[in-house]
């Protein structure tokens, strides 16, 4: 940040990779205000915003709980002429359904084919995952389905995602079976199923047959 300050008082403009790691230093740092003012100053200054700007910037907005404002972004860089991969999409269906707005998360996912974007697993997963935390079960599991008709296949993520969710309903009969597909599949347990299959055999939850869940 001081080189970028010498930088702008001896009138040296910084081009676009030096404002995007900037911005994405300073949201890093949970500095969020500051980076959407130099947002602000890399426009002004006539700097031009690519893609990974707009997806940095949204990203950070995201994570700092700032949907709306990421929201605004966002339909911004649709209307210009950018074209917009999945890396732009994944970030703002997991900044809905973190916001708790798993159906506008859903929207956009199901818009995905009409604007020729293809999902890839972190999509699948980040919009199985939302769907959980709704305690929409059935339309995770046939998202799941889709994965293994069409792709991209599940990978550890989407099996420990769906595996949790089932544990939590209560499903023992079907986080199981998704237990020994998944390690059929060259799979395991990551440590925040790993975690709660612990604290659920400790308070009794789960009998002793899910043991071989943990290391």
């Amino acid at each position: 940040m001081e080189l970028f300050r010498e930088m702008s008082e001896r009138g040296v403009v910084g081009d676009t990779i030096t404002y995007n790691t900037l911005i994405q230093g300073l949201l890093k740092a949970g500095d969020c205000e500051k980076a959407q003012k130099i947002f602000i100053q890399m426009v002004s200054f006539g700097v031009s915003p690519d893609l990974w700007t707009y997806n940095i910037l949204l990203d950070g907005l995201c994570n700092d709980g700032k949907l709306e404002k990421a929201l605004v972004t966002f339909e911004h860089v649709q209307k210009s002429k950018m074209e917009l991969d999945i890396f732009t999409y994944n970030i703002m269906i997991e900044g809905m359904c973190k916001a708790g707005k798993v159906e506008d998360g859903w929207g956009l996912f199901c818009s995905l084919s009409l604007k020729g974007v293809k999902p890839n697993v972190v999509t699948y997963n980040t919009m199985i995952s939302g769907l959980c935390s709704k305690r929409l079960l059935q339309e995770a599991d046939a998202l799941f389905r889709e994965m293994k008709e069409d792709g991209p296949l599940p990978d550890s993520g989407t099996y420990n995602i769906l595996i949790r969710a089932y544990l939590r309903d209560g499903d023992k009969a079907g986080s199981a079976e998704l237990i020994k597909e998944m390690r059929s599949c060259g799979f395991e347990g990551d440590a925040s199923t790993i975690g709660l299959v612990s604290n659920m055999l400790h308070d009794g939850r789960l009998d002793k047959s899910f043991l071989h869940m943990l290391p």
